[in-house]
């Protein structure tokens, strides 16, 4: 479980090779190990790490990753 100032969040994957294997929905978030950036999986507009490790085109419904080595799938759970 990893504890942050805006909740708690388990931690659901973290050997995913492929972005159509990352889950979405409304409780998952992504992290990105690199700059501890915690996104929704669902945003509302675009968004994006602060690093560039991770990008979700909320337009086309396409998120991209470019260390999966570094790119972990959160639930939040409080």
């Amino acid at each position: 479980m990893i504890n942050m100032s805006n909740g708690s969040y388990e931690i659901l994957d973290i050997k995913i090779k492929n972005t159509s294997d990352a889950i979405r929905g409304k409780d998952i978030y992504y992290k990105c190990n690199l700059c501890q950036t915690i996104i929704p999986s669902t945003p509302k507009d675009d968004a994006g790490c602060s690093c560039g490790n991770i990008g979700i085109d909320r337009d086309l419904i396409r998120l991209f990753v470019k260390d999966y080595s570094n790119f972990i799938i959160l639930r939040k759970i409080g």
